[in-house]
C-alpha cells in the first residue's frame, strides 16, 4: 500500500531528526581543520554554504563536523546525496527542519558588553562629527568669500575681511610648514636594541597624571620583545623607561593611546606570540638632566624617568598579532591576526568585546576614523574594509592593490583613507563617493606605515619603507615634499611629532628627523 502524502511527510522527518542525533554522537570524533580558509574550502566541496547569517567561526566549524558526520553515516548505511535530499523534504516551509534553519539563520545577539561598546561609540561620534562638519562647514564659507574678494572686478561686491581671515591664516601657516619639510634633515640618532626595531609610535604625553604640561615621548617595540620609551624632545633621544621581555617573542604592533592630561599613558603591544598586552606607564621622581639644570626647575629637554607595568594580557587570537590601535574615546583597542579576524578590547578589563571576521586571507593592518564611527582593516588579499563600529556592519570595500595591503590610515579631515602596503603604493580612498581618489607611486618596495599629521590640520602625510626611506606627502596635491633617507635597510615604522619625524628600522635605530 503506497503512504499518503502526510505520512512520507512524517517518515522524512522522522528520518532527519535519527540522522541528527547519530550524528551528534559521531560528531566530536570527526577532525575538521581550524583556520577559516580551510574550512571554507571544506564547505564549497561539500556543496554547502560558507557562512549562514548570524554565525560565528565556531559555528561555521560545527556545521562542518556535522555535516561530515552525517555523510559518513549516509555512506555506511547507503544512502546516495539525493536520496538525503528527498527524504529531508526540504520544499515544505513549515517542516521540522526549515523551522530549525529559521531559528539559526535569523540573527545572532549581541553580548551586553557589545551593545554598551556600541553605545559609547555612537555618542562619541555624534559629538565629534558635529565640531568637525562644523569646523569644514566655516572653512569653505570663508573660503567662497575669499574667492569672491579676489576675484571680483565689480566695486560694489564688499566682503568683509574678517569672514576669510583664518582660512588666509591657514594657507599662510601651510605655506610655512611646507617650506620647513623640504628643508628636515637628520638630527638625532640612536641604538635602540639588539635586535631590528619592529614599532614606533610617538605622542606627547603627561608627566603625571593630571599634572601641567607634558614630554615628547617616543615608544618603540623590538624583536627582542622589548618595550623602550624615549624623549623626543632633544635630538639625543634619551632613554626614560625600559621594559625587557614583554613579550616572549616579537612585537609587531605598538601603539600610545592619546591623553587628555587627566589620565595615566597607556601602551598596547601585539606580538607573535599569539597575545597583545597593555601597559601603564608611570612616571617616577627621578630626573634625567639632558640640558643645564642649575635652577634646579625642569627645563624644556628635561625628562621624567617611567616605570612600564602590565595592567592586562589580551588572549583569544589563533595565530600571530600583527598590529594594534587605540580607539580615539580611549576605552577600547583593537587588535589584528594571521587568524583572518581582528578584534575590539576593554582597555579597563581587557575582555574581549567585539570577534569580527569577514576577511579571506590574514589581516594586517588596522585604523580608526577620528570620529570613532568607522573601522578600516587591510588584508594579504589585497582587500581593504571599512567597518561601522555602531552597528557592525562592513559598510564598503576597496579593491585596487595589487599586493597585500599592510597599512590604512583615516585623513583627520575624515573624508579621506589613505592604504599602502607590498605593490609600493600608497592610495587615498573617497568615503563618501566610496571610490579611489588618487594612487601614488610612493615607493620602490613595501611600504610599512602611514602617518597623517594631527598637529597642523592633517597637511602632510608621512610613510615608511622597505626602500629605506620615509616620503612626507602633501595632503593638498600629493606631491612629495621631503626624502628621509639615513637608515641602512628597511624602515619599520614613522611618526610624528609636533615639529618632528621619528623612524625605526633594520638597523637596530631610531632616528629623528627635524
Amino acid at each position: 500500500m503506497q503512504l499518503t502524502e502526510a505520512s512520507q511527510r512524517d517518515r522524512s522527518a522522522h528520518q532527519a531528526i535519527l540522522l541528527d542525533l547519530e550524528a551528534k554522537k559521531r560528531a566530536f570524533q570527526v577532525d575538521v581543520p581550524t583556520l577559516p580558509g580551510d574550512v571554507r574550502d571544506a564547505l564549497r566541496r561539500l556543496g554547502e554554504p560558507v557562512r549562514i547569517f548570524g554565525e560565528n567561526l565556531a559555528n561555521v566549524r560545527d556545521r562542518l563536523r556535522m555535516e561530515l558526520a552525517k555523510r559518513q553515516i549516509q555512506e555506511e548505511k547507503g544512502i546516495t546525496k539525493m536520496e538525503s535530499l528527498s527524504n529531508m523534504d526540504v520544499d515544505r516551509p513549515h517542516s521540522r527542519m526549515t523551522v530549525e534553519e529559521e531559528q539559526v539563520t535569523k540573527y545572532s545577539r549581541a553580548s551586553p558588553e557589545l551593545i554598551q561598546a556600541r553605545e559609547k561609540m555612537s555618542r562619541f561620534s555624534l559629538t565629534k562629527a558635529k565640531e568637525r562638519l562644523s569646523k569644514e562647514r566655516n572653512y569653505r564659507i570663508q573660503f567662497q568669500r575669499k574667492r569672491i574678494k579676489m576675484t571680483s572686478v565689480d566695486e560694489t561686491v564688499t566682503v568683509d575681511p574678517e569672514d576669510y581671515i583664518e582660512i588666509t591664516r591657514l594657507d599662510d601657516e601651510c605655506s610655512r610648514i611646507y617650506k620647513s619639510l623640504r628643508n628636515m634633515g637628520l638630527e638625532g640618532s640612536q641604538y635602540g636594541d639588539a635586535r631590528p626595531i619592529s614599532s614606533i609610535a610617538a605622542s606627547q604625553v603627561p608627566l603625571a597624571p593630571g599634572a601641567d604640561g607634558g614630554q615628547m615621548m617616543v615608544a618603540t617595540g623590538s624583536w627582542s620583545g622589548t618595550i623602550k620609551l624615549w624623549n623626543g624632545s632633544t635630538p639625543e633621544l634619551n632613554s626614560i623607561g625600559e621594559k625587557t621581555m614583554a613579550h616572549e617573542d616579537r612585537i609587531m604592533g605598538l601603539a600610545i593611546r592619546k591623553s587628555t592630561g587627566t589620565e595615566s599613558t597607556i601602551l598596547a603591544t601585539a606580538s607573535i606570540d599569539l597575545t597583545a598586552k597593555l601597559w601603564k606607564v608611570t612616571p617616577n621622581d627621578a630626573v634625567v638632566d639632558v640640558v643645564d639644570d642649575s635652577a634646579g626647575d625642569n627645563k624644556e629637554g628635561d625628562a621624567i624617568m617611567n616605570t612600564i607595568h602590565d595592567v592586562a594580557h589580551l588572549k583569544g587570537h589563533a595565530a600571530r598579532l600583527c598590529s594594534v590601535a587605540f580607539h580615539p574615546q580611549g576605552d577600547y583597542v583593537a587588535t589584528t591576526s594571521f587568524d583572518h579576524t581582528w578584534r575590539l578590547w576593554d582597555v579597563e578589563t581587557g575582555g574581549e568585546v567585539l570577534l569580527q571576521d569577514g576577511h579571506w586571507k590574514e589581516v594586517y593592518g588596522i585604523g580608526f576614523h577620528p570620529d570613532g564611527s568607522l573601522c578600516s582593516t587591510t588584508d594579504y588579499g589585497g582587500v581593504v574594509q571599512v567597518w561601522d563600529l555602531r552597528n557592525g556592519k562592513s559598510i564598503c570595500h576597496f579593491l585596487g592593490h595589487a599586493k597585500r595591503v599592510v597599512c590604512t590610515e583615516f585623513s583627520p579631515n575624515g573624508f579621506q583613507l589613505a592604504t599602502a602596503g607590498d605593490d609600493g603604493t600608497i592610495k587615498i580612498w573617497d568615503l563618501r563617493k566610496r571610490k579611489q581618489y588618487a594612487s601614488i607611486p610612493a615607493h620602490s618596495n613595501l611600504i610599512t606605515q602611514l602617518r597623517f599629521d594631527q598637529y597642523h590640520n592633517g597637511e602632510f602625510l608621512a610613510s615608511s619603507s622597505f626602500d629605506g626611506t620615509a616620503k612626507i606627502w602633501s595632503t593638498r596635491d600629493w606631491k612629495m615634499l621631503s626624502s628621509l633617507r639615513g637608515h641602512e635597510g628597511k624602515l619599520m615604522g614613522v611618526d610624528l611629532l609636533p615639529n618632528s619625524v621619528v623612524t625605526c628600522g633594520f638597523d637596530k635605530t631610531l632616528k629623528l628627523w627635524r
